[in-house]
């Protein structure tokens, strides 16, 4: 791990600006916010204590990775309030002394901070007529007092808005979480061997990420070998890979979060290194389908043409490769494709991993097969990040439930379906950032079949 050469210190008077602008965009000048961050929960029925990580919007707002904050915002100053925890000599000598006040202030991109002690005196001077609050904020530290001026609607989506478009520090952030998940990918790509378990792969990622600085992967590993990696959200991960079949697949969809922010990176390669027959050319379509939306993506572009496109390439390449047959348009119109690419291109992806905002209020999810799943309906912005992730799959239930329906059965080549099956599925996954001419890629690991084929050639290695 590479020492920082300054601490870091999260812009957050910047997002709150950003949130008070679309607060008073909707008619908001006066009140106070009102937001607490996450505390320290243990596992079920025990003393033991679970993996902390700060709730998402809090830590947007104040940069604070530890537990136990609160935060009060004076909507008509914009001033924000810190509002750390009371210090607990008892507690102390568990944990140590936490910051003292002046260095907290320093720390943190905030106007004033104050321990708990003084909190309700300070909202007191505050006086607000109104308090607004998130979805997941805890009112029950405010008492009975201030129940009845509690509003937990309306500053909802103006947070989801701000959070909505990235700046460029936060860009940076996501950089940096694409770069060191980059590189355990790769590094995975060049130990994987087979007869290894998947839980030595996900092993492995979580060290080369751990090391490098990530204390957290930013959602479960997804480790799937053979079949299993046509399961979309398969976390078992306790599968040996075929020791006598380096053809066989192995599907790895993982990354680490860089002070809570996500990436999120999937690419799937043979186990012995070399892509033949049938994956092969999966592979290839589902390359294709990747490419050919990153290359359409732009400002303006609504996110559900991108989905279309993608389906689109692949069942020509489905036709093409003697899986289906029949006319595009008809196979696309019967929702043919949906059966192998079942899920939505991508999501906003930042602070969490499936970022908030969407779908804005009165926008419907389109009720078709495989489009259905799209986690957002807007058309691109600059400054938007979001992960194209196309895939070609043959999940059992989804093929089996194809077959036993006629509209769709006649459409497939039950030979070559055969053939397929067995391969699992194939899933390429990159984290892009919009720009104003089209997209930067912050994945940075090798896409095209013939560059992780050279990545993983083991021949100079044994």
């Amino acid at each position: 791990m590479e020492r920082p050469k300054e601490a870091f210190k999260l812009e957050a008077k910047v997002h709150v600006g950003k949130l008070l602008k679309h607060l008073k965009g909707a008619g908001i000048s006066e009140g106070v916010i009102f937001h607490n961050g996450g505390v320290i929960l243990n596992r079920y029925d025990t003393d033991v204590e679970l993996p902390f990580r700060q709730e998402s919007n809090f830590f947007y707002l104040t940069g604070v990775e530890e537990a136990g904050f609160n935060l009060l915002i004076d909507v008509a100053s914009s001033k924000s309030i810190l509002v750390a925890p009371n210090i607990d000599r008892e507690d102390a000598m568990w944990r140590g002394l936490p910051d003292p006040l002046d260095i907290l202030r320093k720390q943190y991109d905030v106007d004033e901070v104050i321990y708990f002690v003084e909190f309700f005196k300070k909202l007191d001077e505050l006086n607000p007529k109104t308090l607004f609050v998130f979805n997941n904020t805890d009112c029950k530290v405010l008492g009975d007092k201030y129940h009845s001026i509690l509003d937990k609607k309306t500053a909802v989506w103006p947070l989801w808005d701000a959070r909505l478009i990235k700046t460029k520090q936060e860009i940076d952030l996501m950089r940096e979480a694409n770069r060191i998940s980059s590189n355990a990918h790769i590094q995975l790509m060049k130990d994987a061997r087979p007869g290894m378990n998947e839980g030595e792969l996900e092993a492995l990622f979580a060290y080369e990420t751990s090391r490098r600085g990530c204390k957290h992967q930013a959602y479960g590993c997804i480790c799937g070998s053979g079949t299993s990696s046509s399961i979309l959200h398969y976390t078992r991960n306790d599968k040996w890979t075929n020791k006598e079949d380096p053809e066989q697949l192995v599907l790895v969809d993982a990354g680490a979060e860089h002070h809570c922010y996500a990436s999120d990176i999937t690419r799937t390669w043979p186990i012995g290194g070399k892509y033949v027959g049938e994956a092969k050319i999966i592979y290839e379509i589902v390359y294709e389908m990747q490419e050919a939306v990153m290359q359409a993506m732009k400002p303006g572009v609504p996110w559900e043409n991108m989905h279309r496109l993608a389906n689109e390439i692949g069942c020509k390449g489905l036709v093409k490769a003697g899986l289906l047959h029949g006319e595009i348009e008809e196979l696309v119109n019967s929702h043919v494709p949906a059966v192998f690419f079942p899920h939505g291109l991508g999501h906003l992806i930042g602070l969490d991993v499936h970022d908030v905002g969407g779908y804005p209020e009165g926008t419907e999810r389109i009720q078709a097969p495989g489009i259905r799943y799209l986690r957002f309906r807007r058309n691109l912005e600059v400054g938007m990040v979001v992960t194209v992730e196309p895939g070609i799959y043959f999940g059992q239930v989804l093929v089996e439930d194809a077959l036993d329906d006629d509209s769709i059965k006649k459409f497939i080549n039950l030979e070559a379906l055969e053939r397929f099956r067995k391969i699992g599925g194939v899933r390429i996954e990159d984290c892009v950032v919009i720009t104003e001419n089209g997209i930067e890629n912050l994945t940075k690991i090798p896409r095209k079949l013939s560059e992780i084929e050279a990545l993983m050639d083991h021949s100079s290695k044994n």
